[in-house]
């Protein structure tokens, strides 16, 4: 017996999803049957081909430029969302940026940009979002985008691995904080991934050196790096009734590179 994920009727916000995985994210939620606000730092070809692919599925898709680090543009991002779309029901926190400084390397300038947007940012659009969410009282459900870093100390990244940590106890904070109102508060912890499908920072992507790659794949139960699409399905199942008693966890999506 095959079990068909619907999200018909839902509204989803998907920061940083013009590309890569916060492409895919938006895709398979609206493949699944939601409308889509796709939010992200710019509009263009990137953010175009998104909407098209989206729009060719029949579902309703909003762009919205938003730096989620900023409040002001995380209300407005949202207030439009509601005003075009009609509600907010999912709420997927990918907006990101990655660092290779270790914390005795890392600049002030480096930390605040990396915190502000990993950290901060999923509090900000939570914060926004879930008011919403609480006003139309039906619930909801937010996926924030940790790390397998977030769970594995990573000397090389530094301050991401914080960033990253911080999302698992934000996580667990929103859980708390929002239950009573039926809205579900996960995180999903992805692990090796190709750079070249995640993106880079400023657009320079970073390049795993062979010896790396090699000792990554040594610690994978599954020999294979992920996909965004891996990532997506698990998005798309907390976000539908499927997951609606899984609430404060943070699932790691990486090949069994976390197993103890």
């Amino acid at each position: 017996m095959s079990v068909e994920i619907s999200l018909a009727g839902k509204v989803a916000i998907v920061t940083g999803g013009r590309r890569q995985l916060g492409r895919a994210q938006a895709v398979r939620l609206a493949e699944c049957g939601a409308d889509v606000c796709v939010a992200d730092i710019a509009i263009d070809d990137d953010m175009q081909t998104t909407v098209a692919t989206i729009e060719k599925l029949g579902r309703r898709v909003l762009p919205v430029v938003c730096d989620v680090s900023k409040r002001a543009q995380v209300e407005a991002m949202v207030e439009s969302c509601v005003r075009e779309l009609g509600s907010i029901d999912v709420l997927v926190n990918n907006a990101g940026v990655s660092s290779r400084m270790s914390l005795m390397d890392v600049t002030d300038d480096e930390w605040d940009d990396v915190l502000d947007i990993n950290l901060k940012g999923v509090v900000l659009c939570t914060q926004y979002a879930a008011k919403h969410m609480i006003r139309q009282n039906r619930g909801g459900a937010v996926v924030n985008m940790s790390s397998s870093t977030g769970l594995n100390a990573n000397v090389s990244r530094g301050p991401y691995s914080v960033s990253k940590a911080g999302v698992i106890m934000a996580t667990k904070l929103f859980a708390r904080e929002l239950g009573a109102h039926k809205i579900t508060v996960n995180a999903i912890a992805p692990g090796f991934t190709s750079t070249a499908k995640i993106g880079g920072r400023n657009g320079v992507i970073f390049r795993r050196g062979p010896d790396e790659t090699a000792k990554v794949f040594s610690k994978l139960a599954l020999q294979r790096e992920g996909e965004p699409v891996d990532y997506a399905n698990t998005i798309v199942f907390l976000a539908s009734d499927l997951g609606a008693y899984i609430t404060g966890m943070t699932i790691a999506i990486d090949g069994g590179f976390t197993i103890p």
